[in-house]
């Protein structure tokens, strides 16, 4: 991390998360088994097997959070940046399908305990 969202945090701006989804890493699609294709993301050193297995227990989390609401990973992931204050999530869509999954992660809310497992998981991937 660079110290951005700590710098909004405390100047009181709102940071706009443009892929909140890290480009589709957060949605439960891409493992270290199983590479993303494409060659963009292929390309991608948040898509190399070192990352993909470093972000393993922030989607086993997502998922589990997720089973208890009948939420995907990626609605989990898109809530968890809703309940931020300092966060204003911009999930991208490229169709129907993707637009009302998105917009199922407006129909359900995380506790406190759920908000720091993220919290915690996620820090220990970003670094």
């Amino acid at each position: 991390m660079d110290g951005t969202l700590d710098a909004c945090r405390e100047l009181g701006i709102t940071l706009i998360a443009y892929s909140p989804l890290g480009m589709g890493m957060l949605t439960g699609k891409y493992y270290a088994q199983h590479r993303a294709g494409g060659f963009f993301r292929r390309i991608l050193p948040n898509f190399n097997r070192k990352t993909m297995l470093a972000v393993q227990p922030v989607l086993n989390l997502l998922h589990q959070i997720g089973e208890k609401y009948s939420k995907t990973p990626s609605q989990v992931a898109i809530r968890w940046l809703i309940e931020n204050e300092a966060v204003l999530p911009i999930p991208g869509a490229k169709n129907g399908a993707q637009a009302s999954e998105n917009a199922g992660s407006l129909s359900f809310n995380l506790t406190e305990q759920e908000l720091d497992q993220l919290n915690q998981a996620t820090m220990a991937w970003r670094k």
